[in-house]
């Protein structure tokens, strides 16, 4: 289990992370949120549940949200909506809504957002006094649809809808603070223009990464790699943020799980991030 103290701008964040083989010495196979919905299916994966409540207990935390970060949305959600569905654990209560897809929620003190995840990053966002934490898959930065052509969702990156959130509470554009952690290394992020099943997806998508927010892709060989880091950085710079930043890369810690790292694909990490200040 990792732990960091992150400040961003005027607030501050405990990161913690749990690697697939704390899962393992709690009895069960993966951190994967996907299998607790709701109250009942606490009973039918006991010990997962009871992984996620040892882990909040560690660490104090007694309110979580778990958003529904899978459908990579580009959505904040309000804590109200996720607020609908109930689910506790031990002393803590940890708020899920299967229906209302979001990558990101506000976090007040001592609340604090619970993902699981293999490579993709989270965001920690502020502006003065708010604070939100989201998901930052590769989907989340990236919208599928607009790299076929087709936009659909509101914001093209979960970067914008951040950024849109905090000027609805009336936070000035220079006092917001981003910062990422926890991406894919870019060396195993591989997205060859020829792959014989997603070529063409690939190359749509680096066209339009290279086109947008230049410097977000390195090329060895034939192969094009997205830099996930570059990437948020630009993109919040591209929109007006100058404090913006990626730091604790996967690569520097081996024992948390990617997609890209050979091992066995349902490995997840556990992220809990609690507001501090």
């Amino acid at each position: 289990m990792y732990m960091f103290d992150i400040p961003v701008g005027k607030a501050s964040a405990e990161v913690n992370v749990w690697s697939p083989c704390d899962a393992w010495r709690y009895g069960f196979p993966s951190w994967s949120l996907r299998p607790i919905q709701t109250q009942d299916d606490v009973l039918k994966r006991h010990a997962l549940a009871n992984g996620v409540r040892a882990a909040f207990g560690s660490i104090g935390v007694r309110t979580a949200y778990a958003p529904n970060v899978s459908a990579m949305s580009a959505v904040v959600a309000h804590q109200e909506a996720i607020r609908k569905n109930k689910i506790q654990l031990g002393e803590a209560a940890m708020y899920r809504n299967s229906e209302c897809p979001a990558d990101g929620v506000f976090l007040y003190k001592d609340e604090a957002f619970v993902m699981s995840a293999a490579g993709c990053p989270l965001i920690i966002a502020t502006a003065g006094e708010h604070m939100i934490v989201a998901h930052a898959g590769r989907d989340s930065l990236v919208e599928r649809n607009a790299v076929l052509g087709k936009p659909a969702r509101q914001h093209v990156s979960i970067v914008y809808a951040l950024i849109e959130e905090f000027l609805k509470k009336g936070a000035p554009l220079n006092e917001i603070v981003m910062c990422m952690m926890f991406s894919v290394p870019t060396e195993l992020f591989n997205h060859h223009p020829m792959h014989p099943e997603y070529g063409a997806y690939n190359r749509a998508l680096i066209k339009l990464v290279d086109t947008l927010w230049d410097g977000s892709t390195v090329r060895k060989n034939d192969n094009v790699f997205l830099d996930m880091e570059s990437l948020f950085v630009n993109q919040a710079r591209d929109a007006g943020i100058r404090r913006a930043w990626a730091t604790h890369s996967l690569r520097e810690f081996p024992s948390l799980a990617h997609m890209s790292d050979g091992k066995d694909p349902s490995r997840r990490n556990l992220f809990v991030v609690k507001r501090n200040a």
